[in-house]
């Protein structure tokens, strides 16, 4: 037969007597209870990822836990659950390191709130958790069990309760606790030591009469009574209410929760008897998913303060593994896609090479006769500018000046004249650039060496100079 499987954010389970476990998390979309026949079987469904949940509520029994209604000064219950720690010695005498505790609002009065403190012995706690830490379950939430109760009762009716005493009940345990405009004020569990239905019930009775008795005078009128659990036990107590001499009301008073649907892990719709027996686990664990799911009283979680910090610790580790490999996906990424941009180009080149593989010869020897003529052409425009030159220099060379040589150098870049010559005084000789600064096509004449040379009957200055012609 097909298992079913289950695959969600949270996962609640309560544990019953006889070692059945009810699981309830979200089947299809909507929440739903699955029994279990034990934790080993539970076990063998996680570690076959039959059951997979984030995160696991637990409960806490009542009769583990101790309840002190309590007055602070405080504007909201963020602010009071953190006075409570300065608080918990006066309400039990034990080391502040030895306790955990929870919180949750009764009511305000003027600038006053009333809460009720749940505390709990932290060697208790981790004593009761053993059983699902032995399985691998590391619970996020962890719940005093009434008040999952108290929640799955307020939020399953039709109508808003303003003031009302919840029971449930079979023929091992019977939770009953009161409740006023949702808020749970107190809770009791009785161990049901008779078999007998009908002596159970009148003990069951008379603590609802009981705890009824203690409300307030205008809470008594309008008080109501609701009940679940197994149906034997459920009728029983219900018509012993109805029953109570001097309150002919009460009957209008009491109403009957129908009990959560279970499912066996394998998918199998039980019989209504199994649905009876295991009532009182499966409205716990349906109370405790909503409460941890829905993030409802965040503060009466009985979660230590260690296991908190190791959860944050390992978020915070997962969101750095998670940050730096994302990174590195990331430059891998950037990577990979200047590689393939690289071998695009790589690509592209070798065909290109390819396609220009039969010209290349061709086009060098093509380039190199292109330069030479180049170089040709070049040379050959300047011829035309030595009868120019020339007739410059005869333009503007003064009298005094006379030119025994002219060479003329062609360069790749243009042209240049250099010249020998003959002066009468040596300053007629630099002045010589600048009588030729008139010049078109030629630029600014240096002297580079001048001398003056005696002989018979006189001197004679002889000196070089050079300048670039101008290209056209």
């Amino acid at each position: 037969m097909k298992i079913m499987t289950i695959k969600t954010e949270w996962a609640s389970l309560s544990l019953a007597e006889d070692g059945n476990v009810i699981v309830c998390a979200k089947c299809n979309g909507t929440p739903c209870c699955v029994r279990f026949n034990s934790l080993e079987q539970l076990k063998q469904a996680i570690e076959k990822k039959k059951v997979s949940a984030k995160k696991w509520a637990v409960a806490v029994p009542r009769s583990l836990c101790i309840l002190k209604p309590l007055t602070l000064p405080a504007k909201d219950l963020a602010e009071a659950s953190k006075m409570i720690e300065f608080e918990l010695f006066s309400l039990v005498p034990l080391p502040a390191d030895e306790t955990v505790y929870g919180t949750t609002f009764l009511n305000k009065q003027d600038n006053m709130l009333n809460v009720l403190v749940c505390i709990l012995k932290l060697n208790t706690l981790k004593g009761h958790l053993e059983p699902y830490r032995a399985i691998g379950i590391e619970p996020h939430s962890i719940i005093l069990n009434s008040l999952a109760i108290n929640f799955w009762f307020n939020t399953t009716g039709p109508f808003a309760i303003k003031s009302a005493i919840i029971a449930l009940v079979n023929k091992h345990n019977c939770a009953v606790q009161t409740c006023i405009n949702g808020n749970l004020h107190k809770a009791n569990e009785l161990t049901l030591a008779s078999q007998d239905i009908s002596a159970s019930s009148h003990e069951i009775v008379g603590e609802i009469l009981q705890q009824r008795e203690e409300l307030p005078t205008l809470l008594k009128k309008t008080t109501v009574f609701l009940i679940a659990g197994e149906d034997e036990y459920v009728s029983e107590v219900k018509n012993l209410l109805c029953s109570v001499p001097n309150d002919p009301t009460i009957t209008n008073k009491v109403s009957v929760f129908p009990n959560p649907r279970i499912i066996y892990h394998t998918g199998d719709h039980k019989s209504k008897d199994d649905v009876d027996r295991f009532s009182f686990e499966a409205i716990i664990a349906a109370g405790l998913f909503e409460l941890a799911a829905n993030l409802k009283l965040p503060y009466s979680n009985l979660l230590p303060q260690q296991f908190a910090k190791r959860y944050k610790r390992k978020a915070l580790l997962f969101r750095y593994l998670l940050t730096g490999s994302l990174s590195f996906v990331l430059i891998l990424l950037v990577w990979l896609c200047f590689v393939a941009a690289n071998w695009r180009i790589e690509r592209m080149s070798r065909v290109l090479k390819y396609q220009i593989a039969p010209i290349e010869h061709t086009a060098g020897a093509v380039d190199s006769k292109r330069q030479c003529v180049n170089a040709i052409q070049r040379q050959l425009s300047n011829r035309g500018q030595i009868t120019a030159v020339i007739e410059e220099f005869y333009r503007y060379t003064p009298k005094t000046i006379s030119i025994s040589e002219m060479t003329f150098v062609s360069k790749y870049s243009g042209a240049s004249i250099e010249i020998k010559g003959q002066a009468d005084l040596l300053s007629a000789a630099f002045d010589y650039t600048e009588a030729m600064s008139k010049a078109e096509l030629l630029n600014k004449i240096q002297i580079v060496n001048a001398q003056q040379i005696y002989r018979p009957g006189g001197s004679v200055v002889v000196f070089k100079a050079y300048c670039d012609i101008q290209s056209n």
